[in-house]
């Protein structure tokens, strides 16, 4: 029986047989090896701490696996990009995972959910004039970098869901893309997620060339914050979330996530706050970078404009970055040097990574300073404006 076997079958047949990548043309191959290649150096980066561990790390193992395993007929066996086909929820593993929560927005709300439960809004509510004006201003990215992406070829809803990386709010990019885009939500959120763990990397330094070294010495007294109460912060959280969802339905599902976090954390429900902290923000996050991860195949990166993506996410973030500091300069100047303008920069609302390079720049100006608190303040404002826009770009381009 054996002998016959191997009598009809030629050894080019077998390897197909057992290692379905061999069936695929040469130069998908090498792509693939690649991809898995990049995979597994945004792995070792994140093992190094050079990007973010809780997403480059599942991200890598992901991308590794599912450039190099391929079935004859079904092609990448752990999820397909497909989730209208409800019979793929019998065949691919993660298939459930994907149309359950990623079709839906489901996961992004998760995550903004563990974020809120995280998250101070004190300097929000003690200045929120200052803090809504720095986070204005951080959105430059997310307004110019639209017309640049059309005019590279995309359409209106594509070149605002790319434009929506320069608000560094990550769920944002991952839920408005979703909505305007599907076909290119796998590029759109990897590179948006990729340059969001690189912003350690780039931003300390885009802070320093574009402020005034002076200025970034500019101290701030942490007992100039006023007290605010669990019940303020409860009241504050409950009235925001009904304006903003009266005004911007499009946003409403991450609005009331986040601040659902909030409210949960002032009113002090520990098994709550638990919960959301070390299970369903842990676990969102390893799903979301880790079927972001299985989805990024040569298939589907090649059919994105990677390349335009890249270049225009880098330009996005940029922006929002100098416009933050541009909004930082003119309220240090509005507030006769009391506010020190790194707050500005920290209003590119990646919750907390922006406020904490804010932090650290203007400790190494000043070894006496502790921005932390205040930064926090447009920081979580950053996520409002963001959220606010991409409920505009939703409703006028779908």
């Amino acid at each position: 029986m054996v002998v016959e076997l191997y009598a009809q079958l030629n050894i080019s047949d077998l390897l197909i047989k057992i290692f379905g990548i061999a069936s695929l043309p040469p130069n998908e191959i090498i792509a693939r090896l690649a991809l898995a290649l990049i995979g597994a150096l945004l792995l070792y980066l994140g093992y190094k701490k050079v990007l973010e561990p809780l997403i480059m790390i599942p991200m890598g193992v992901g991308m590794v696996s599912a450039n190099l395993a391929f079935i004859i007929g079904i092609g990448n066996p752990h999820v397909n990009m497909d989730f209208t086909n409800l019979s793929n929820n019998f065949i691919y593993w993660l298939q459930p995972f994907y149309t359950f929560m990623f079709s839906n927005g489901l996961i992004a709300c998760l995550v903004f959910l563990g974020i809120g439960v995280m998250t101070d809004i004190t300097f929000l509510m003690a200045r929120p004039y200052v803090s809504f004006i720095l986070a204005s201003f951080a959105e430059l990215g997310t307004i110019l970098t639209l017309p640049i992406a059309v005019a590279l070829g995309f359409n209106l809803r594509q070149a605002a869901a790319i434009a929506l990386i320069g608000g560094a709010d990550g769920p944002i990019v991952l839920y408005s893309s979703l909505r305007l885009a599907p076909e290119l939500f796998v590029p759109i959120t990897l590179v948006g997620y990729l340059y969001l763990s690189m912003l350690y990397l780039f931003q300390e330094k885009l802070d320093e060339l574009t402020i005034p070294k002076r200025m970034l010495m500019t101290y701030m007294d942490i007992r100039e914050l006023p007290k605010i109460s669990p019940k303020e912060k409860l009241a504050f959280s409950v009235i925001i979330t009904a304006i903003l969802s009266l005004l911007f339905p499009q946003a409403s599902p991450l609005i009331i996530s986040f601040f659902a976090g909030v409210i949960i954390k002032e009113v002090g429900i520990s098994r709550y706050v638990k919960l959301m902290d070390e299970v369903i923000l842990s676990l969102s996050t390893f799903l979301l970078a880790f079927i972001l991860g299985t989805l990024t195949t040569v298939e589907v990166i090649l059919k994105g404009e990677v390349l335009k993506i890249l270049l225009l996410g880098i330009l996005a973030l940029t922006l929002s970055s100098i416009g933050g500091s541009i909004g930082g300069i003119l309220v240090y100047y509005l507030s006769k040097g009391r506010v020190n303008p790194l707050l500005g920069p920290a209003a590119v609302s990646c919750v907390p990574t922006t406020a904490k390079i804010s932090q650290k720049v203007a400790l190494k100006y000043n070894p006496r300073n502790y921005i932390l608190a205040f930064a926090m303040g447009p920081n979580i404002a950053g996520v409002i404006t963001t959220a606010i826009i991409a409920s505009i770009y939703i409703a006028l381009f779908t």
